[in-house]
């Protein structure tokens, strides 16, 4: 029935980011269960939404006595927005504690990082749901060859200095012990191209969501840097082609791999930590350790490739539709 229809901001991305690959996916999951959804947020009533949707909508589609369901996939904070964190808060804050009637966490870590900055929710009003992955897409491929390069391979929509240039000063310190290569894959922002002038680094370019499968299936290891990441999506491919990831131990990387802590470079406790505590001199004993026992690694990351399944995670959005919203 058409008033059953849920209204979700379903955007169309050519190329993939972590939330464009999670809605790209959620999509794709209720099409197939056949899901009635639309996008026309002037008629909204039951509204699934993100952090940075306008609080007008929401507002309207409440005095029509519809639910509102936002799901949080990052706020803003001090030590990486500066001092304009609280301005850029103010809509996805006041949305989550006056108008949202269920909140969506990522992940635990998610969840501890807004109530944080937003204040407490109660059991009943919130739950936590992993991103998931298209295993039709990304699975194990064959076992690199060994006699060659040593191929890490990095992934994403590449913005922020802490996304690559720890990575980059930590295989630099490896240069003259290891025979490596870099594989990078996604957009590289302006500002970032002065850290792609290395002969070790290949550029693969901006690809969907089979290229970047192709990419990493023909990786040794993933390797990932990103300050305080609340469930990677990126980190998840990886896990389900198979790779080792390694990286620094910030936000829910330590919860997402519990099966491979020793490849993360230690950080501190901080809810919210900065940049400048990112220590690659650590990060480069890591990449050192996933190249010296990397038989052990890879085994114990194809034991668990089977892990963070779209279908599971998209199961459990449908669940918190019906409800919450009677779908």
């Amino acid at each position: 029935m058409k008033n059953n229809k849920l209204f979700i901001p379903f955007p169309n991305y050519q190329f993939l980011g972590g939330p464009a690959t999670f809605m790209g996916n959620l999509r794709a999951y209720l099409d197939r269960k056949g899901i009635a959804w639309h996008t026309n947020r002037s008629r909204a009533r039951d509204m699934f939404i993100n952090a940075g949707f306008k609080q007008r909508y929401v507002i309207l589609a409440k005095l029509r006595g519809g639910r509102i369901i936002q799901r949080l996939d990052g706020i803003r904070y001090p030590e990486k927005h500066g001092k304009a964190y609280k301005k850029k808060n103010r809509t996805p804050r006041f949305m989550y504690r006056y108008l949202s009637d269920f909140v969506i966490f990522q992940s635990h870590y998610s969840r501890k990082q807004v109530q944080a900055m937003f204040g407490a929710l109660s059991d009943d009003k919130h739950t936590i749901i992993y991103n998931g992955v298209n295993k039709h897409v990304f699975y194990p491929g064959k076992k690199p060859q060994q006699h060659r390069k040593f191929v890490f391979v990095t992934t994403g929509n590449f913005r922020n200095a802490d996304m690559i240039e720890p990575v980059i000063h930590a295989l630099d310190k490896l240069q003259s012990h290891y025979n490596f290569q870099l594989l990078i894959a996604g957009k590289i922002h302006r500002h970032i191209h002065p850290f792609m002038n290395r002969n070790y680094i290949e550029y693969a370019g901006e690809l969907d969501a089979n290229g970047v499968a192709e990419v990493l299936q023909s990786g040794h290891c993933f390797v990932y840097s990103h300050l305080n990441p609340p469930c990677p999506n990126s980190v998840l491919e990886a896990i389900s082609t198979g790779l080792p990831v390694l990286g620094f131990d910030s936000g829910a990387m330590r919860e997402l791999l519990p099966f491979a802590t020793e490849l993360l470079a230690p950080v501190n406790n901080k809810i919210f930590q900065s940049y400048h505590e990112f220590n690659h001199e650590l990060l480069a004993k890591k990449l050192a350790l996933c190249m010296d026992q990397y038989k052990m690694f890879r085994e114990k990351a194809l034991a668990h490739s089977h892990w963070y399944d779209f279908e599971d995670t998209g199961s459990q959005y449908l669940n918190v539709f019906r409800q919450i919203m009677r779908i």
